[in-house]
């Protein structure tokens, strides 16, 4: 087995006469949770407009997961890939940017805060992919208090995106979306009907 398969069928055999060398001694350090989202573009994005309704959406697409899970942010982070005709006349291949936020699952605040990034790193290189992960979570009753917000609009706004994850949900994400979702650059419509073991990036798992 070593000879066909190499070390892994030394490590297989021993397995299956169940002897594990493993040195359980080592502490494990368990991966940090974290959500995210990501997409490759149907075709190149070069237009501002075009690429930020994308973002949105997949913002909202992970600010739904966060909120399922009872959890918030205390890190964003943006990527973003450069298309190959793009990659071929830049000496990088695309960017990504990390940010530390305020605790947060409000689709308005993280979607703030993802757009800020692209704007301050995106040069109006042609776009092919874009991903969005949130990390650093904490329980999503944890909130920071800032002394300049308005907290009756806040929970307002807080209990909107609440409500319409209910209702995509029961009824399926085209049950209700925004009107940028309609718009030229839109994907999030389009991508609630792939198949083949793709969820279109619409899941609350």
């Amino acid at each position: 087995m070593k000879q066909k398969m190499g070390i892994i069928g030394a490590q297989l055999f021993a397995i299956s006469w169940g002897i594990d060398r493993a040195l359980i001694r080592e502490k494990y350090h368990a991966k940090e949770k974290s959500y995210g989202n990501s997409q490759v573009l149907p075709r190149d994005y070069v237009n501002q407009a075009e690429i930020e309704v994308v973002i949105r959406e997949i913002v909202e697409q992970v600010a739904a997961r966060l909120r399922s899970h009872h959890q918030a942010a205390t890190v964003i982070s943006l990527g973003i890939g450069f298309s190959f005709s793009e990659k071929a006349d830049s000496p990088r291949a695309g960017f990504g940017r990390s940010v530390k936020i305020d605790a947060t699952n409000a689709n308005g605040q993280l979607t703030q805060h993802a757009l800020r990034l692209f704007r301050a790193k995106w040069h109006h290189e042609t776009i092919r992919h874009v991903s969005i992960t949130c990390g650093e979570l904490v329980d999503d009753h944890i909130a920071q208090l800032d002394l300049f917000d308005v907290k009756d609009v806040n929970f307002k706004k807080q209990k909107l995106d609440r409500t319409v994850d209910g209702i995509r949900q029961k009824y399926g994400f085209k049950s209700v979306v925004k009107l940028s979702s309609k718009s030229k650059g839109a994907t999030a419509i389009e991508r609630t009907g792939l198949v083949g073991g793709h969820a279109g990036g619409n899941t609350y798992e």
